[in-house]
């Protein structure tokens, strides 16, 4: 009794061990997965409903795309944090690629069939965040191939065939039942350990029974311990983990109809660890590409608004400009070509306004690329951070040990080299003979019944075993089996084979990995160069736009106290475009500094820290769950309002102590002066002397001439070009036969005193601005008009190039020089002397002063001073730069 106690005891013990055996099964729906899951915004039938259509996506109208017509949007004021925010959270990579510093791109590509089989090209961080997701399943799988395995079966089988010979009618006649329960489990070392209980079920005829003395009906109950494991090829635990055949897959000696299909297809346990950790450093790598990416176009955005501010102040001045030599131009002290060169000037400015605008909606374009925001949103996004300008000098030894131990692309090179040593490993191991060893055992008894007595007996007085169950239990019959299986290749060329090419994929990965730590080494000398260069930029960039300052600064006072000089006017328009491009290269220099200081931080490795972001697995803590941008959002909006509140009268409390700002307050000092309100920008000039009113463009209005209140630049059609001087649109320019008309020069005449005269009619052969440009080729020059009565102009002799007589074939000389003619004199204009007769050069002309009661000329307005064009301080270039 104390036997079968403890066999039941053993066997209990064993069943329990094979059903509790195998590797640890983890949860693959966590609630962090499920709420991650949930805020993908998925459709409903998507999984279950595989017969839909895909339908493309409508496109939700949400307002007019921004142009350089159509500018003026509300602002949204960002700072860089919620950018990042914003980003993390669904924003796009942009350009992954470090070669040539292009940072700050996104990707404008399409999606594309790769392979005929993946659709490759997104960059969405979304679409990148599931791939460690979806490597850590293949570890699983990898696992399952050392799980249990439960196999079990029933069948029922009646034999009912003629018998040529009355002793074997049991054979051809019975009743047959078997149930048979097998629970397989593969060993970590590469063996199969196993448990078989079956029992077989048989009845016969009572005739053939009686003739053959069987036990009819006889119960038959086995269990059956088996064990294979190899000895050299597959032996161990380490080469289990590391090798791809499972030890189910062909199948096993002693359970030849157990086949394993888990984890069938999978690298082995170890290397698909390593494959999870790739997807993770991959990850890494992309999350930093798009973090250099977003700040890089951050500052991009900024200094193109600086290029905007600083042409729109250049159009302001050149407005200015415009209406002070008008009225020089209007009294006589300046020649009506100024008044040409300074509308020039005035367009040239309004020219560049719209290619300012058209690259400050390119770089918001591409910041919203990259933070997955569309661009017809209704609003613009303003940066309003300010730029760091401290000197920074790292040490670049301890920065190159961190880039060697940092960057994630070296990471994912050392797990290849990794890999490829686990494989020489693999492969020299199943170079060896395929030697295993098996054993079986097993326990069987016999009755009549699976119950009931022990015994029984039978018609003739036989005693035979009643209860089966009993039987087997008293171990009475015992079989079992030890053997060996030898399995050889006769020359091993596959396998050598095979351990050559992982030798040689060895050498290449530790070459590979060798070859980008160097050229890590070097992109990091790079980014050091440039930390250094674009700060040392600044200094000359800033001195450079303080002189132009300056000289305007001179101009002004000397108009302002009369001592003015016409000699001035050209360096003046020179200085004002001078000065629109030296305020832009310094916002460009300055960009280009932070832009450094961020890729100098990637090739480190360190950008994350340094945006101050660490990537973790699992739910966010409480404390954190709200949503990163909207937290910097409602800072950055509290900082405004805390700007515009005006400034405490007292700022001492308890008689001496300053206040402090309120804690816990955002706060926002300074603001870029394309973020702080601007005056409107002047639409057109005011009408030339003697020339007609400029028509109304559609959708705006012409400023009042001789005003200093501007109008807001109107919105015309796409295409229209602004010509306030003459009444013509640009497009009137442009006929639909491809021919390019020029409008008609402003017609006005000089100026006698107060009165203008009425311009004289032209003489010659061209009556049109067509007529001077003739099929032949040539250029007809009009002949001068006709000199008024009483002038006192001196005429040229004949024959000279300009004299009544001159033909217009005599403009062009055999010295293929061009004389054109000499302009039309009237009463009050200087003298022009002929050719060769020196004249003595005029006095410089007075500055003009307001005329006397009765005379219809107005005093030229007082300019006033445009407000100045500030950026941040920069310290000292030549101070001592300082360290991390």
């Amino acid at each position: 009794m104390s036997r079968s106690r403890w066999i039941k005891r053993v066997l209990a013990g064993a069943l329990t061990l094979s059903a509790t055996g195998g590797c640890k099964q983890p949860l693959f729906t966590e609630p962090s997965d499920y709420h991650d899951a949930v805020k993908v915004p998925l459709p409903k039938s998507l999984e279950t409903d595989a017969h839909a259509p895909i339908t493309p996506s409508p496109v939700n109208k949400m307002a007019a795309i921004q142009t350089v017509t159509d500018f003026v949007r509300p602002p949204r004021n960002m700072s860089l944090r919620e950018c990042v925010a914003i980003a993390l959270e669904q924003g796009n990579t942009g350009f992954q690629s470090a070669q040539g510093n292009n940072f700050g791109i996104k990707i404008d590509n399409p999606p594309t069939l790769s392979g005929g089989r993946t659709v490759l090209g997104t960059d969405a961080i979304r679409a990148y965040a599931l791939d460690p997701a979806i490597a850590q399943p293949e570890v699983e799988r990898s696992l399952s191939r050392f799980d249990a395995r439960w196999v079990t079966s029933m069948q029922w089988q009646k034999i009912d065939a003629p018998t040529p010979a009355g002793f074997l009618s049991f054979q051809n006649q019975q009743d047959n039942a078997q149930l048979s329960s097998t629970l397989a489990k593969p060993l970590p070392t590469g063996g199969v350990a196993g448990i078989t209980f079956s029992t077989t079920y048989a009845k016969y005829p009572a005739q053939a029974a009686a003739q053959s003395n069987l036990v009819n009906p006889n119960y038959i109950p086995t269990m059956t311990l088996t064990l294979e494991q190899p000895l050299l090829k597959l032996f161990g635990v380490e080469i289990n983990q590391i090798s791809n055949q499972i030890p189910l897959q062909n199948g096993s000696i002693l359970l030849p109809g157990l086949t394993s299909i888990s984890g069938n297809g999978t690298e082995g346990i170890l290397i698909t660890r390593l494959r999870v950790d790739q997807a993770k450093s991959n990850f890494e790598s992309l999350v930093n590409y798009m973090l250099v990416n977003v700040e890089a176009a951050y500052w991009n955005l900024y200094s193109a608004y600086y290029n905007l501010y600083a042409n729109e102040e250049g159009l302001r001045q050149a407005y200015e400009g415009y209406r002070f030599i008008k009225l020089r131009v209007e009294i006589g002290t300046d020649p009506p070509q100024r008044l040409d060169q300074t509308q020039a000037q005035f367009h040239r400015f309004q020219r560049q306004v719209y290619q300012a605008r058209a690259q400050v909606l390119e770089n918001e374009r591409q910041l919203r690329g990259l933070l997955g925001l569309r661009s017809d949103d209704g609003f613009r996004i303003v940066p309003i951070d300010e730029p760091n300008l401290a000197p920074y000098l790292p040490d670049f030894h301890e920065a190159a040990n961190d880039a060697i131990a940092l960057r994630p692309e070296l990471m994912v090179a050392r797990q290849d080299l990794k890999f490829q040593q686990l494989n020489v490993l693999l492969q020299k191991n199943l170079r060896r003979p395929d030697l295993r060893g098996y054993g079986s055992y097993n326990i069987s008894g016999l009755g009549t019944g699976l119950g009931g007595s022990t015994t029984d007996v039978t018609a003739a007085g036989n005693t035979i075993p009643g209860n089966a169950l009993t039987n087997f239990a008293q171990n009475r019959y015992n079989s079992w089996t030890i053997g060996l299986r030898y399995d050889v290749p006769l020359g091993y060329r596959d396998a050598s084979g095979l351990v050559r090419e992982a030798q040689l994929n060895l050498t290449r990965s530790y070459v590979q990995l060798r070859d980008a730590e160097l050229k890590t080494i070097e992109f990091l000398a790079l980014q050091y160069r440039r930390v250094i260069e674009t700060y040392i930029e600044i200094g000359p960039a800033r001195a450079e736009r303080e002189s132009l300052q300056a000289y305007v600064a001179r101009i002004r006072e000397r108009i302002r106290i009369g001592a003015y000089s016409p000699d001035e006017f050209l360096n003046l328009l020179t200085v004002q475009q001078q000065l629109a491009t030296a305020v832009a290269t310094e916002a460009q220099t300055i960009s280009n500094y932070n832009i450094a200081l961020a890729a100098f931080e990637f090739a480190k490795g360190t950008v994350q820290q340094y945006n101050n972001i660490a990537i973790n697995e699992g739910p966010l803590p409480p404390w954190v769950e709200k949503r990163a941008k909207d937290h910097f959002k409602e800072r950055t909006e509290a900082a405004f309002k805390l700007r515009e509140r005006p400034a405490p009268t007292d700022t001492s409390a308890n008689g001496s102590a300053p206040l402090a700002p309120a804690g816990g307050t955002g706060t926002l000092l300074n603001l870029p002066p394309f973020a702080e309100k601007q005056d409107p920008l002047p639409d057109s000039l005011p009408p030339r002397p003697g020339a007609a009113e400029p028509r109304t463009p559609p959708g705006g209005t012409r400023p009042t001439p001789g005003t200093s209140d501007a109008p807001v630049v109107p919105a015309p059609g796409p295409g229209r070009l602004v010509a306030a001087a003459t009444g013509r649109r640009g497009n009137d320019s442009f006929t639909p036969e491809g021919r390019v008309t020029f409008p008609p020069a402003p017609q006005s005449g000089r100026t006698m005193g107060a009165v203008t005269a009425p311009p004289a009619p032209l003489t010659g052969t061209a009556r049109t601005p067509d007529d001077y440009f003739k099929q032949t080729d040539r250029v007809t020059i009009p002949q001068p008009p006709d000199r008024p009565t009483g002038s006192t102009a001196t005429t040229p002799p004949v024959g000279v190039p300009g004299s009544p007589t001159t033909k217009p074939d005599q403009f062009f000389e055999p010295i293929d020089r061009v004389t054109l003619p000499q302009p039309p004199k009237r009463t009050g204009d200087p003298v022009w002397a002929p050719t060769g007769q020196p004249v003595p050069a005029p006095a410089p002309a007075p500055i003009p002063v307001p005329p006397q009661a009765g005379f219809d000329v107005q005093p030229p307005p007082v300019v006033a001073p445009l407000p100045p064009i500030t950026l941040p301080p920069l310290p000292p270039v030549s101070g001592t730069p300082g360290g991390q």
